[in-house]
């Protein structure tokens, strides 16, 4: 597939989704259908990365589209409806954060088995990310689940977030710098001997 056809695709896929606010925003309920099964597994997988479990995104992911359903009239039309779901979903992730909460262990289904331990070295890498991850500041973790894990451009997030490209640009090298110090720390300690 050559660029001008991606180009074609995009512009397909925006002009669509833009059609689906129009009639979001009007109160029909199949739009909101049709926008949810666009943006669901997002929502989700970005709730999860900054929740680090499932149960939390879940929650979250089930009330990010309840309020956007509850506040459709307050979308305005020139902003983009991705960024405007995002940001319910961060700010929601922000407060289900501030609660006190007891520490989850996920399993996933097909962990279950044993595969000579790889997938219990697996889930505690996973467990150690995550807890690097939540010891960044909220704005390095934004940026960090946003660029490398959801995929958006710098300058997507730059507009989301509200920065300038090249301040967007810089806060992501400080964030991959500082999350690799702390998975090398992480990682490091958990090899060292320890005295009994």
């Amino acid at each position: 597939m050559g660029a001008s056809e991606e180009k074609a695709i995009q512009h397909s896929t925006e002009h669509y989704e833009q059609r689906l606010v129009a009639r979001f925003r009007n109160g029909d309920p199949e739009a909101l259908g049709s926008l949810f099964e666009m943006y669901v597994d997002r929502v989700f997988a970005f709730a999860r990365h900054l929740l680090g479990n499932r149960e939390d995104a879940e929650e979250v992911t089930s009330e990010v589209f309840l309020r956007a359903f509850e506040r459709a009239a307050t979308l305005r039309e020139e902003g983009a409806f991705r960024g405007w779901l995002f940001r319910i979903a961060r700010n929601l992730c922000l407060d289900r954060m501030r609660q006190p909460r007891l520490l989850w262990l996920e399993s996933e289904e097909n962990e279950v088995a044993s595969d000579n331990g790889r997938s219990t070295a697996k889930m505690e890498n996973r467990i150690v990310v995550h807890q690097a991850l939540a010891e960044l500041n909220e704005e390095y973790r934004l940026v960090l689940v946003l660029c490398d894990m959801e995929e958006w451009d710098a300058k997507e997030v730059a507009e989301w977030l509200g920065k300038s490209l090249p301040a967007t640009k810089s806060m992501l090298y400080r964030a991959r710098k500082s999350l690799r110090e702390r998975l090398a720390g992480a990682w490091s300690e958990e090899n060292e001997p320890h005295d009994m």
